[in-house]
């Protein structure tokens, strides 16, 4: 049973949305309590692999993201956001179940959703089951074949290395062979290439999904969109390298680990030495010159990153869909970038769990505000779900709409958050 407070905000979300707040709201709200149960948002949910809220909407200067700033600037942008797991698989599962890693028992990259609860309507799967059609491109689960049920249409999915150049490309099969086959294991971190956009996969899903919205019609969608940057290896083109003077870019001021930390709270960034020219022996240093570049490398993958969000942004516009769809964008991890001598995510500090959480409701957030309050990815289930209007399914539920920041972004909220620490250092 929903409490009545939710229920009142539905419809505060709603006169505000189709009614305004004039003369009228009356009407708007009449209107409401007399039609029938429809959808009547689209939903553009896109995750980025990897990203910190370093962006200019976060008021971080150093990287060039302006569409996604352009995004932020009609949007509410949560600067208290968390994951609860710093590590990919369990992460998601926990925005797409809203559920947290205690009942998800996924810490790991090695388990689905549809396996480990199996009877636990996910997030398309609600969506789906409303008569919506539900849409996946790009790495929304960890596992391109997790959740199936809950799509109308195959997942697009792209397989392969991001490897341009041949020698880099044997050189990762090398390094492979000399692991004794172990595929985590990869060529060097990062790669700048004269090639377009889509010679990489987050240029393929970005086609592919420009294409794809200009053919939906009369369908209410949700749509989930994974692109796999600023994820490693950071290979991208050129010219998003050359947007940056590697002079200039700042090092990490805090590059020691924290004095007392307990070692069992550091990770030892096993995913990154697993490329080739990086120091494999444990607790071994990334040297300074390397350090800058894949400083460069990070920046240079987060524009490629904002601007394949853009030519999403911009076909959703051109379709007209934009005027009643629901963007949301989200970070599933943070990642270190040499902060306390490490690097990637994988432990419980704030450099690994905070996210980029950014939401777009039309009419209702069209300002562009900031909220202080904390919120978590399991939040963010239990929230779509009110903003469309749709009852959440009778089942274990572990978040909490955050709805209410989106209609006073400084009202009281949540005092504290939950993390928990992934199984072990792994590549994601």
């Amino acid at each position: 049973m929903k409490p009545k407070s939710a229920l009142n905000r539905r419809e505060f979300v709603k006169k505000m949305i189709y009614g305004g707040l004039g003369g009228a709201a009356g009407i708007a709200g009449l209107h409401f309590l007399t039609r029938k149960k429809t959808p009547q948002y689209n939903v553009l949910l896109i995750i980025a692999d990897d990203l910190r809220p370093q962006l200019g909407c976060y008021g971080e200067t150093q990287m060039k993201t302006p569409n996604i700033d352009r995004l932020a600037s009609q949007s509410i942008v949560f600067d208290h956001s968390y994951c609860q797991v710093a590590l990919c698989a369990p992460s998601r599962a926990c925005l797409l179940t809203g559920l947290r890693p205690d009942s998800t028992h996924i810490i790991d990259l090695n388990h689905r959703v549809s396996e480990m609860v199996p009877n636990h309507m996910t997030l398309p799967g609600v969506f789906k089951k409303n008569g919506y059609l539900t849409l996946s491109a790009g790495k929304v689960y960890h596992h391109g074949n997790d959740d199936m049920a809950s799509w109308s249409e195959e997942p697009f999915k792209i397989k392969g290395k991001d490897y341009c150049s041949d020698y880099w490309k044997e050189i990762a099969s090398l390094n492979i062979k000399n692991h004794s086959g172990d595929e985590s294991y990869g060529g060097p971190p990062f790669e700048k290439t004269d090639v377009p956009d889509n010679f990489y996969k987050d240029g393929k899903v970005a086609d592919y999904v420009c294409k794809r919205l200009t053919k939906i019609k009369n369908n209410p969608f949700f749509y989930g969109v994974g692109f796999i940057k600023p994820h490693l290896p950071f290979n991208v083109p050129r010219r998003y390298w050359e947007m940056y003077d590697p002079s200039s870019l700042k090092l990490p001021s805090n590059s020691k680990p924290p004095v007392d930390a307990a070692e069992l709270s550091l990770a030892d960034f096993q995913e990154l030495r697993k490329y080739y020219g990086i120091p494999e022996e444990k607790h071994s240093l990334v040297p300074e010159e390397m350090t800058r570049q894949l400083i460069h490398g990070y920046y240079a993958s987060v524009s490629f990153l904002d601007a394949q969000v853009g030519r999403v942004l911009d076909a959703l516009e051109t379709s007209g869909l934009s005027k009643n769809t629901i963007v949301i964008l989200w970070g599933d991890n943070g990642f270190k970038l040499g902060e306390h001598g490490n690097w990637c995510k994988h432990s419980n500090m704030e450099d690994d769990t905070r996210v980029p959480l950014i939401i777009r409701v039309p009419g209702l957030t069209d300002r562009g505000r900031h909220s202080g309050g904390f919120v978590e990815s399991v939040d963010i289930y239990p929230s779509l779900c009110e903003l469309c209007d749709l009852d959440l399914p009778n089942q274990n539920m572990e978040g909490t709409s955050f709805v209410p920041l989106l209609e006073t972004p400084a009202r009281s909220w949540k005092k504290r958050y939950s993390v928990n620490t992934s199984g072990g250092n792994h590549r994601c």
